[in-house]
């Protein structure tokens, strides 16, 4: 049952587009053509799965040299995990698919195509595979060796009895090309033919077991994956090549503020001024911002035109990739005298406790609906979830939930404002009494995960027990 609620996890994630994995490495891949005319080589630069923060190039498979084009993007390969990219044999078409979505925009979607280097396709996995999430299992692979191998803690996997020969084949060839012809079979045991020539789908809803016989013996070309460490440099801590004074401590003489470290005990005593900064560090020492923001006190554009003039160490980056993206800005910065400090963090501090008051009674947040009580957090799950993590959930033990709700628990601490303030946290604050406290954003996603169980089980009065059984508190005293 462990199992099953992570799996229910996983499924709200990748519905709701929050969960963005992290890793220890970043990688590179070559994928060859089918015909081994062509070679597509792409770079990630940072230690996140399936996003856009690399670059890729299409090149010749032979003795010719140099590129034939870039796309500043990367195909995030990673062995065991439900990627994958191929290119056609005249080496202008790629086809990318991926089991979820982590981030909105067509070029985040299950499915992309690109026609010499630009986006021309892009499909979400209901659209690709015809399925309809809602009535049924609409998964785009059929990648399940959790329920082929034998528990095992070493890298030896061991087939379970009686795993049949069509298994043992979709283990590794749950999607694959074929003289540019792509073979998926999603978690239906349906299999979708994709005409990466053409650009087209060519039919959807193929039996599995009927078309086995005819694809067994295919040799699929798979692509070689090669890892780097991923350094986890700060970009508060990049350093000029000069001087060694790192990004940090530039601007706060650029500012004329003093940077506090987040390993500091002044971080938690002063409310700070700070700056998101994000970027790509190239092996030649300059610093492709790709984002920024700073609160109103700084200049900003002096602080690009520093980065921008700046030559910066590079010894961090891994050998064997040209650039790595750099993030997480860690501290602050106040002012030198510590009583004009003092006073700011009082005046922000009266700022934030306005905005925490006025988010206590917004109906949405964030483009979020907020329920303002447990009937209408479960009428939102109804929405928001997917049939099978509706069954799933409804197997769950409601005791099992506290333990295993990791991604739908987060999601909804995270989207209905069990952290920030809202409508939602004051419903379970009022009902909180000495004997039994809401205060923890954990207790209360715990609540609502086992209301919702109970009401898809067919309790659907259960959230009215819990309400009478915890009243809304009379006076603070209680």
């Amino acid at each position: 049952m462990k199992k099953k609620y992570l799996i229910i996890a996983l499924l709200s994630l990748q519905s709701l587009h929050c969960q963005i994995p992290l890793g220890l490495g970043t990688s590179s891949s070559e994928t060859l053509s089918s015909n081994w005319k062509y070679k597509l080589t792409s770079f990630s630069y940072d230690n996140e799965i399936a996003n856009l923060k690399g670059e890729s190039f299409v090149s010749y498979n032979n003795f010719k040299s140099g590129e034939i084009y870039k796309i500043n993007r990367s195909f995030d390969l990673w062995e065991g995990e439900p990627l994958f990219v191929a290119i056609s044999n005249d080496g202008r078409k790629i086809i990318y698919i991926k089991d979820r979505a982590y981030y909105g925009g067509e070029e985040h979607k299950n499915v992309t195509v690109y026609l010499d280097g630009k986006l021309t396709k892009a499909y979400t996995t209901e659209e690709f595979i015809n399925c309809d999430r809602q009535r049924e299992k609409c998964e785009m692979f059929s990648e399940n060796r959790d329920q082929l191998f034998k528990p095992s803690g070493g890298t030896f996997l061991e087939y379970k009895d009686r795993v049949t020969d069509q298994n043992k084949f979709l283990i590794k060839n749950y999607v694959f090309n074929k003289n540019d012809t792509i073979y998926i079979t999603d978690a239906r045991k349906k299999v979708t033919l994709f005409d990466l020539n053409n650009i087209s789908i060519i039919q959807s809803k193929i039996d599995f077991d009927s078309l086995y016989p005819k694809i067994k013996n295919i040799q699929a070309i798979q692509s070689r994956i090669s890892y780097y460490e991923y350094p986890f440099k700060y970009v508060s801590d990049i350093e000029n090549i000069q001087n060694n004074e790192k990004l940090s401590q530039a601007i706060s003489v650029l500012s004329n503020l003093k940077f506090i470290s987040s390993n500091s005990q002044e971080y938690y005593k002063f409310r700070l001024h700070k700056i998101e900064l994000t970027g790509y560090m190239n092996r030649n020492g300059k610093f492709e911002i790709d984002s920024i923001s700073a609160d109103l006190i700084f200049d900003q554009q002096k602080i690009i035109n520093y980065i921008d003039n700046t030559t910066f160490k590079t010894d961090f980056i891994p050998a064997g990739l040209d650039k790595i993206y750099v993030r997480t800005f860690f501290g602050g910065y106040r002012s030198f005298d510590e009583k004009i400090a003092e006073k700011e963090t009082i005046r922000i501090k009266e700022k934030e406790e306005e905005e925490y008051k006025k988010r206590l009674t917004l109906d949405k947040i964030d483009n979020f609906y907020i329920p303002k009580n447990l009937y209408e957090c479960n009428t939102e799950l109804d929405k928001i979830l997917d049939l099978e993590s509706k069954n799933m959930l409804a197997e769950t033990e409601e005791r099992e939930s506290i333990q295993h709700h990791f991604g739908l628990g987060m999601w909804i601490r995270n989207n209905w404002g069990l952290h920030g303030g809202s409508r939602l946290l004051k419903y379970f604050h009022d009902r909180s009494t000495k004997k039994k406290r809401f205060n923890s954003s954990e207790t209360i996603s715990d609540i609502i995960i086992e209301q919702y169980i109970k009401w898809l089980k067919g309790d659907k009065t259960a959230w009215e027990k819990w309400e009478k059984q915890n009243p809304v508190k009379r006076n603070k005293s209680q």
